[in-house]
This record gives C-alpha cells, structure tokens and sequence, in this order.
C-alpha cells in the first residue's frame, strides 16, 4: 500500500495530467493549494484513505485504534521514503535533460 500511496501522491502534485487540478485547488485557499503540491501532505490523506478500505494490520495487540496507528504510521514512512527516492530520480532525470540542451545549444552555436 506505501508504494500504491508514494505513486499516487507523486502523479498528483508532480505530473502533467494532473495540472488542472492543482491549479483549481489554488482557488480554494493557500493550504488546500499547497496540499495538492506536496507529495509528502497528500501522501497522509492517500494513506488514510487506503486504510479505510484495506484495514491493514501489522500487530495484533487487541486495541483496533493502536493497531491502525502504528500499520498508518509504518506505511507513512514506506511511502515517504518511496516518494522521496522517486523524486530524488525525477529531478536527476530533469537535471540531465536541461545540461544536454544546453550542451547541444553550445554546440549548435559554434
């Protein structure tokens, strides 16, 4: 399920396809704006909801709500870290594509 939530939050606040939406959530104020920009804020909500229809557990201590706690909070730090490395990779794939342009740009000029 983190990785389910890390892909999730990461085509949300950072892929094309999902542009409008983040644009028509700016108009609902600053923080509903910035929840859709932020894979790390959406990755809660998408955890959450994940939980309410998979019912993850990870003990079974006989206390529900701690049992959700704990499964919530492990799959927060998969997800993070997923998510985290995800983008860590899409930047570096961004980085390269700009210093090839202007590579081919420096070379085109000469």
């Amino acid at each position: 399920m983190a990785l389910a939530a890390s892909s999730i939050a990461i085509s949300i606040t950072q892929g094309e396809l999902f542009a409008p939406l983040r644009q028509y959530a700016q108009r609902f104020g600053h923080m509903i704006g910035h929840l859709f920009q932020c894979f790390f804020c959406i990755s809660h909500w998408v955890v959450f909801a994940g939980m309410v229809f998979y019912h993850p557990t990870l003990t079974n201590s006989g206390f529900v709500l701690v049992d959700w706690i704990l499964a919530g909070f492990f799959t927060l730090t998969l997800s993070t870290l997923v998510s985290g490395l995800l983008f860590k990779v899409l930047l570096t794939g961004m980085a390269k594509k700009v210093r090839d342009k202007e590579v081919k740009e420096i070379f085109a000029a000469k």
